[in-house]
Order: C-alpha cells, then structure tokens, then sequence
C-alpha cells in the first residue's frame, strides 16, 4: 500500500467517524425528545385520571 493510499484510508475513516459521531448525537437529542413527549403525556394523563 502506497503513502497515498494510506492516507487516503486514513482520511475516509477520520470522515466515518464523524458521520457516526454526529448520528450518535442525533439519536440522543432524539431520544431526550422521546422522553420529554413520554413524561408530558403520563402527567396528563394522571392529571386527567383525577377529574
């Protein structure tokens, strides 16, 4: 394997990486909104379990 190559191998892994770090990223944020949906819903619901 030539330098070249090399460090084209090393550039395309460098750029996966970042790709998944950012999907990574957008699963958390989407997971917290997830959350937040799922917690908004059960108070309103054991709010409306009492009227």
């Amino acid at each position: 394997m030539s330098e070249i190559e090399y460090d084209e191998l090393v550039r395309k892994v460098r750029q996966h990486e970042e790709t998944i770090a950012q999907l990574v990223e957008i699963i958390a944020v989407t997971n917290r909104r997830l959350a937040d949906l799922d917690r908004k819903q059960q108070e309103q619901s054991h709010t409306y379990s009492f009227t």
